[in-house]
């Protein structure tokens, strides 16, 4: 069978609690992402409540798909009508199925428990479906067919969603419709606007080959760049995606801290390690944003000792040696501040590098020398200290965020030159 570039795909997520805001619907998001970079391209999310009538309609709405995937309403209690449901667009009924059982059953023996009435019901399944076998849940997930469209049902709980859709379907759905290979790319970018970005690679992205799409994926202090593509020959496939990113890089090569989509915080703790540096942080207006963001990387304790958060001026003159007077002279928001914190920083916790912010986050606070969104920023490294002043707009959470993400970018800049 010939590959498909054309295959639909469809998913309905069911659950009052969806709909009520009290879940976030990370089932659909996951599930896009996972599809496109098999080969699949997702057509449309519908998102519904625990009602039978709204399911029916939902599945109705989706039979000009290829394949419709349904999350949700699985589980043991009267409120899960998604079987019987389902029942009723399949024109069947409701059987014990003895692989299910036997799967609920062991379940719960390893668990230590005994399965009651309640969980055995969710061994009944539509008899005209072929039962996929769940060992991460007690849940059914089930395969149907229907006028050359293919229906699963899968648990909602996003773990066992996961796992399921990762261990038993995709493989099978690739088998069935044989998807058009697919390639990505993710460049993340910092130091440049999207507009501004935009202009300086329109003719590279204007060139793009027809089986070729860029998206711009605008983030607090930053900008991703996805770059997807679709080819029969796999092997081409790379080597054409290979030669656009080297284009690309010859471009805008200075604003690039990433090809592989990972965190600036990432590349920075490999950056260290490569270098065998240490780092510390002090930081203000972004209370701890810094240190979240390298933290989160593993391996980060090799480089990282510590931060001060030095979110009052005494705790700036007592723990980092920032003189009194010059908070005085020259303001706490200063870069005249932002450097001693940053030598007192690394002078404390004994590291090579140390960063610093100072700022006013907002919304309140500004004044006319120093408004909302100005935060002062300082390096300092072995041999010198620098510092800059930036102002990022009004918004609280933005200013922190791309606060974080400048410091990390000027250490990462000095890092590349010396």
């Amino acid at each position: 069978m010939e590959s498909n570039n054309n295959i639909k795909v469809k998913i309905i997520t069911i659950g009052d609690e969806l709909l009520l805001g009290q879940v976030i619907n990370t089932n659909a998001s996951w599930l896009g992402e996972q599809l496109n970079f098999n080969g699949f391209k997702l057509d449309s999310v519908i998102t519904i409540g625990d009602g039978e009538e709204d399911i029916l309609n939902a599945l109705d709405s989706c039979s000009d798909a290829n394949i419709v995937i349904i999350t949700g309403g699985l589980g043991p209690t009267a409120d899960d009508i998604t079987k019987p449901t389902l029942c009723k667009f399949f024109d069947t009924e409701l059987v014990l199925n003895d692989d299910a059982l036997e799967n609920i059953n062991s379940i719960f023996k390893l668990r230590g428990y005994q399965m009651s009435e309640r969980n055995k019901l969710q061994a009944y399944i539509p008899k005209s479906c072929t039962y996929i076998p769940n060992r991460f849940g007690t849940a059914p997930c089930m395969w149907f067919e229907k006028n050359n469209t293919v229906y699963i049902s899968m648990p909602g709980v996003p773990f066992e969603m996961k796992s399921l859709f990762k261990t038993e379907l995709i493989d099978r759905l690739k088998k069935h419709f044989k998807p058009t290979p697919y390639g990505r790319r993710v460049i993340m970018t910092t130091g440049i606007g999207e507009s501004f970005l935009a202009d300086k690679i329109k003719d590279w992205e204007e060139a793009l080959p027809d089986f070729m799409s860029l998206a711009y994926l605008p983030q607090y202090g930053m900008v991703r760049l996805r770059l997807d593509a679709r080819h029969e020959n796999e092997k081409l496939l790379q080597e054409y995606l290979d030669n656009q990113i080297q284009k690309l890089k010859e471009i805008i090569s200075d604003y690039i801290f990433s090809y592989d989509d990972k965190p600036i915080s990432e590349v920075i703790v490999n950056m260290l390690k490569e270098r065998n540096l240490s780092l510390s942080t002090a930081e203000s207006c972004t209370g701890g944003s810094i240190a979240r963001m390298i933290t989160s990387v593993p391996g980060c304790s090799y480089i990282y000792k510590g931060s001060v958060i030095a979110y009052d001026s005494k705790v700036k003159e007592e723990l980092l040696n920032v003189n009194h007077d010059d908070i005085e002279k020259y303001n706490v928001v200063s870069q005249e501040v932002a450097e001693q914190m940053a030598i007192g920083a690394r002078n404390l916790m004994n590291t090579d590098f140390a960063l610093s912010t100072t700022g006013i986050a907002g919304p309140d606070g500004g004044t006319e020398k120093n408004p909302v969104g100005t935060v002062c920023i300082a390096l300092a490294t072995p041999n010198e200290v620098i510092s800059k002043r930036h102002n990022f707009g009004k918004d609280r959470q933005n200013n922190i965020e791309r606060a974080s993400i400048t410091a990390l970018e000027m250490l990462r800049q000095y890092l590349l030159k010396n």
